[in-house]
């Protein structure tokens, strides 16, 4: 970045390589000297006023905050905000999707539009990289409109589980509670079926469960023990003895967004026979009904497994 100043050069770098026409004028460069830069190839327009040096590799939040310079109002919300805090369940992306007020002019190209008369402070964090994206409880409301129902409640569970409790997306549905808004239906339909004293899969019930192995004489429990399947992929059962391949997963099925994994679960186990593991499965159903009674029926099947594996 030798066209640069250097604190110049190092806004560029935080931002992906993005760089505005303002903060190259403020940085002593002329209207002329900018041309140049762009017939040279040095920087190349990626929208009016908005510019990426070449050099810069191309990449999903360099388009993200190409978009936040070109409007300070755009904040990046739907399952591109999801691809940018991680959320699962919501399939690749790799278009920006712009959340603008209804006054505001279009940016020029590659990205996505969606127009809300509903954007509130509270619904987007401003990162270092100058991307403003969606909150996660409002980017979990605008990733109704493009996920099924099926989707949308795996979606919902891991949210919950990750980012936000139940009556942070009540409020959020309340609030952006308007007759028409694209996924309001679905997330009405999804998050009715929940009900509010269930946790999120991933909560502290695995961890309940282990030790309450360990007290009942299952020794040196591993957590999230690594195995490589057949077919090169990893797994990693929330309980594990490696010498006797001998694993116990609890499965979240209570609410009925849980089925969804049933069928990549048994596919998992049967990989997992393949190479002479045996996965026990307890559900949350059967801990609430009867905790101690379950417990002693995977304590039974581990006594099992270490006789035969002895004999």
């Amino acid at each position: 970045m030798a066209h640069f100043s250097p604190e110049l050069a190092r806004r560029i770098a935080s931002r992906h390589g993005i760089v505005s026409r303002s903060d190259l004028i403020t940085d002593g460069l002329s209207q002329h000297s900018i041309r140049r830069l762009v017939e040279r190839r040095v920087i190349e327009t990626i929208h009016q006023g908005v510019h990426r040096v070449a050099t810069a590799p191309d990449s999903f939040e360099q388009r993200c905050a190409a978009a936040c310079v070109a409007d300070p109002s755009v904040v990046i919300t739907g399952r591109a905000a999801g691809r940018l805090w991680g959320f699962r369940h919501i399939g690749e992306v790799a278009t920006p999707i712009a959340l603008i007020e209804h006054d505001r002019k279009p940016l020029a190209r590659g990205v996505v539009l969606r127009r809300s008369n509903i954007i509130e402070p509270e619904d987007a964090v401003a990162r270092h990289d100058g991307i403003r994206v969606a909150s996660p409880p409002r980017a979990w409301f605008d990733c109704a409109r493009d996920l099924t129902d099926e989707r949308f409640e795996m979606l919902t569970e891991w949210v919950l589980d990750h980012h936000a409790q139940v009556p942070t997306l009540w409020n959020v549905l309340q609030r952006l509670n308007q007759q028409g808004r694209p996924g309001l239906a679905r997330a009405r339909r999804v998050y009715s079926a929940r009900e509010t004293w269930q946790k999120p899969a991933g909560s502290g019930l695995e961890l309940k469960v282990l030790r309450a192995l360990e007290r009942a004489g299952v020794p040196s429990l591993v957590r999230q023990h690594r195995i490589v399947l057949p077919d090169g992929s990893v797994v990693h059962p929330d309980g594990a003895i490696p010498a006797l391949r001998w694993a116990v997963e609890v499965d979240h099925v209570t609410w009925h967004g849980g089925r969804f994994d049933a069928q990549y679960d048994k596919g998992r186990d049967r990989k997992l026979r393949k190479i002479r593991w045996q996965v026990e499965r307890i559900t949350d159903a059967e801990l609430r009904d009867d905790f101690a009674g379950t417990i002693a029926d995977v304590v039974e099947m581990f006594t099992l497994r270490a006789r035969r594996t002895a004999a």
